[in-house]
Order: C-alpha cells, then structure tokens, then sequence
C-alpha cells in the first residue's frame, strides 16, 4: 500500500493497527521488528513516522513467534502518584524492570501488566509496556510509567529531548578536591564483556556522548575491619543530562570514584574494600551498590510534575551511624 497526505506522520504501527479489524497492535509490532513489514522496501522501528508516497510491504503478521509477557500479581508496586495518564513508582532495589530472557516472570513490568492490563500495548516494545526509563536491578527510585499512547509519545519525546529531570543520590569512595563537577566521556559496550560499558579503552561498536553532573553533599570516614584500610566516602547527588546504560556507575568509575559496594566497576583495590564495607552492615542491609533515584519532574499536557524520596533505609541506617 502506499502512503497519502492524509496519513503522514502517523506512526507505522498505529496506522496498521487501524487498518487491521482482526490483528492486535503487538502482533503488528512484533511483525515490524521480524522484518515481515518493510517501508520503501527496507526494515524500520514500529515507531517510523510515515511520509508521503511511502511504499508499504507485508509479507507476513502470523508467522512470528509471541514473547508473551506473563502477568505477576505477586509484584507490588509502590504507587507514588496517579492519574489517568501516567503513574510514579517508587522501585524497590532488587527489582528488575524488564525481562531480559524469555519466560521470566518477577521482573516490574509483570507487575504492571497484572495490576494495569490497559497498558499491555503501550509503548514500542511489548516486553516494556509503559516503561519509559529504566533503573538498573539494585537501583531504587523514581520511575513514572504511561498509561496510554499518547502520554508515552509526549513523555518519549521529553526523554529525547532532555526536558525530563532525573537526580539521583550515591555513595561513592574517596573525597573530592572539588566539590562540584561534570563527567564528560563517551561511553560504549566493552568487548570483554556483554553488559558492561567503559568510557575509555577497547569497546565494541560506536561510543556515544555521555554527561553527568555532580555536587558533593557529604563526606564520612570508613574504617573496615583491617584498621589500615580507613577510607573516605563521599555522599554525592548525581544529575546525568544523558541515559547511557550503567551511565553513573561507569563515570565515576571512570573519574576514580566508584559507587560504594559495586564490584563490578571497580578496581581490585575499591573490590576489596567493598567486601569490607559489607561486613560492616546488617544482614537485612543491602549489599550492593549504593544509588537511588531521588528526584522526577517532567511537563505533561502543560502541567508540571515534581517528585522527590526521601533515602531508602539502607543508606539512611548506615549514614546515620557515622
């Protein structure tokens, strides 16, 4: 089929989805991304903008495998603020947001799907419905989620344009000469590892720009059970301008500075003082890296939202014991 004046802008998704009485608007997604739906002969994202005289080709909707996301009534969710356009969540550490592999079912957005079933197509992918950011795993904080199309567009488009405020608060080692500051280095996949990135040395594929902006809050003296490892810990709040994976854990890796109890971005000698750092909490105390998102605020249909939480209770039990 090809494209008039009438339909352009639309999305390649939305306009088929429109044109199909008996195919859901994921099958038409999941046809996209299979490559059974071609525009102007090639492969685009479910979310292409249509032009005029765009040439339209399907092969095939049916033939491509479902990744079904299983609904998981056992995920609660810890509602911040709601309405009939989006909802803010405050996402417990541990949490992952998304599968990664096929048939996980404890991931954030099983529990959206079993408590929010209207948002199962919202979104450009079906295993993210409404998700418009991340957190790592053993991050916690602020995420706000769509409820329908037309917010994920506006909010997708604020993401990209970098009108939505994200500001997080971490623990890092050592102190700062200068308490404020910006990370300025491009960051890309490691080669020796698949989930890692680095801002520096051998990498796979394109870098790609990556900023962060620091103030230091406070700082504290740590001493691990071997006296000689006295260290200092610096309690920083983070504002990346960009959404690059792992972005805040590899800057300040990257600057020497990495988040206290990340052993991945570390070097052997911040590993060991990790371990320490470990020993010296509670066992109900959470033992990974320390990084809460801490402050939201976007415009939505010419309104602002702002979100602030206060320090989950694993830093705020340790920082008020020093």
């Amino acid at each position: 089929m090809t494209i008039t004046e009438a339909d352009v802008a639309i999305r390649l998704d939305a306009f088929l989805a429109k044109k199909s009485d008996d195919r859901s608007r994921g099958d038409i997604i999941r046809a996209i991304k299979a490559g059974n739906i071609l525009v102007n002969g090639v492969v685009v994202k479910p979310h292409y903008k249509l032009h005029n005289e765009d040439v339209i080709t399907i092969t095939h909707v049916d033939a491509v495998q479902k990744q079904e996301l299983v609904p998981n009534e056992d995920i609660s969710l810890d509602i911040i603020d709601e309405n009939d356009h989006f909802l803010v969540i405050n996402k417990e550490s541990g949490l992952q947001v998304h599968p990664s592999t096929r048939g996980e079912t404890d991931t954030l957005a099983n529990g959206l799907l079993a408590h929010y079933p209207a948002i199962k197509d919202v979104g450009d992918d079906l295993l993210r419905p409404g998700i418009m950011h991340r957190l790592d795993k053993d991050t916690s904080g602020l995420m706000v989620i769509a409820k329908d199309q037309e917010a994920y567009e506006v909010l997708k488009e604020a993401f990209k344009m970098r009108k939505v405020q994200k500001i997080y608060v971490a623990l890092v080692w050592r102190g700062f000469d200068k308490k404020e500051g910006i990370i300025d280095a491009p960051i890309a996949r490691a080669k020796s590892y698949t989930k890692q990135k680095v801002a520096h040395g051998k990498f796979g594929g394109d870098a790609k720009d990556a900023t962060t902006l620091y103030s230091v809050t406070k700082e504290f003296i740590f001493e691990s059970t071997k006296k000689s490892d006295a260290s200092i810990i610096s309690l920083v709040e983070v504002q990346p301008k960009t959404g690059r994976m792992h972005q805040i854990r590899v800057h300040f890796a990257h600057i020497q500075h990495p988040l206290v109890g990340d052993t991945k971005y570390c070097t052997k000698n911040e590993y060991y003082q990790n371990r320490h750092f470990f020993e010296t909490l509670q066992t109900d105390d959470l033992h990974t890296f320390f990084l809460h998102a801490s402050k939201l605020a976007f415009t939505l249909h010419e309104k602002e939202y702002k979100y602030e939480l206060p320090l989950p209770r694993p830093f705020k039990t340790y920082i008020d014991s020093l």
